[in-house]
Formats: structure tokens, C-alpha cells, sequence
């Protein structure tokens, strides 16, 4: 019997492959459901949202995962699962399915906000704009760049700027 998609040996983000979706390895693996609790981890089952983990990224008492639920790799794992979910769906069957939208901002919102602020910032000046974000979109985004507001959202921490032509000019 073929197995299909979104089967229990299917996984959204790794096919039929056995490996942790984190390192690469393939012993040692351990299923992870990357939604849970109130019926979802049968969701996540039916529709393949689901990767194999190494313990010591997965269990709580190694530091993994389920040690920090609904941040850092826990986020970043719903997101990249929403968006591989939202590449033959609309959001909306997303969130009927899961209750919640994990993509807070898309690429190209992201990029419209940065040519937004950069041209604002040349004819009226940083403290404008920072007045304007924080009326319009509630907050100033990561490192004063949309981009790395865009890529918080599949890690933990973002120390600096990585965008050359951005790090320089907006960075304070």
C-alpha cells in the first residue's frame, strides 16, 4: 500500500527522509509534532506537521525545544511549517486548521517596509520615523531593519544587522 501525503511517514518539511530536520543526523531520532495539545497533535499527523529530532534538540530536559515551548526553535519550526503548508494553501485553511497565524511578517511585506522607512528616514529624518513605526506597525523592527524583523522569526537571537547596505546606515 502506497503511503500518501500527510501520513504518519510523511512529513512537511522532510518528505519520507529520516533525519533530524536540525543537524542532519539520522540515528537517535525522535518525531516531533510541531503543533500539540487540543486535538492538534492528530492534525499534525494528518497533514504530515511533523519532524524527526535528535533527543538532545528535542526534550525538555536536555535544553531542547520543549524546554523554551513557543519560542525560539519551537517558532521558527511552526513558521517554516505554516509557510510549507501555505505553498498549496491560503493562510485562512492555515488558520481554520491550527487556530493561529505563526507568520508574523512575509518577505515581501518586509521588503516594502524597508524602501517605506528609507525613504521616509531621507526627507524627515530618523526620530520621524520612529514615530511612524511605532503608530503604524506597534514597534521598531529587530536591529532597525525589516529584514532582520523578517528573519527573527526563524531564530532565536539577532545581535547585529547582517544586511551591509542596512547595518551601516540605520544601525544606532
Amino acid at each position: 500500500m502506497k503511503q500518501s501525503k500527510g501520513s504518519h511517514s510523511w512529513s512537511i518539511l522532510t518528505g519520507k527522509e529520516k533525519r533530524c530536520f536540525v543537524t542532519g543526523r539520522t540515528s537517535c531520532l525522535q518525531k516531533h509534532h510541531i503543533f500539540h495539545g487540543n486535538g492538534k497533535r492528530k492534525i499534525s499527523d494528518r497533514h504530515g506537521f511533523w519532524c524527526y529530532l535528535v533527543p538532545e534538540v528535542h526534550l525538555a530536559g536536555l535544553g531542547g525545544l520543549h524546554a523554551y515551548p513557543e519560542s525560539g526553535l519551537d517558532r521558527a519550526l511552526k513558521c517554516i511549517c505554516q509557510r510549507e503548508y501555505e505553498k498549496t494553501h491560503t493562510r485562512e485553511e492555515f488558520i481554520d486548521l491550527i487556530g493561529k497565524n505563526y507568520i508574523l511578517l512575509d518577505l515581501e511585506e518586509a521588503v516594502q517596509r524597508k524602501a517605506e522607512m528609507e525613504s521616509m528616514v531621507e526627507r524627515k529624518g530618523m526620530e520621524n520615523y520612529k514615530a511612524y513605526a511605532m503608530e503604524k506597525y506597534g514597534k521598531m523592527p529587530v536591529n532597525d531593519c525589516w529584514t532582520c524583523e523578517y528573519e527573527s522569526q526563524f531564530v532565536e537571537e539577532m545581535d547585529l544587522c547582517i544586511h551591509g547596505e542596512v547595518a551601516g546606515f540605520w544601525m544606532m
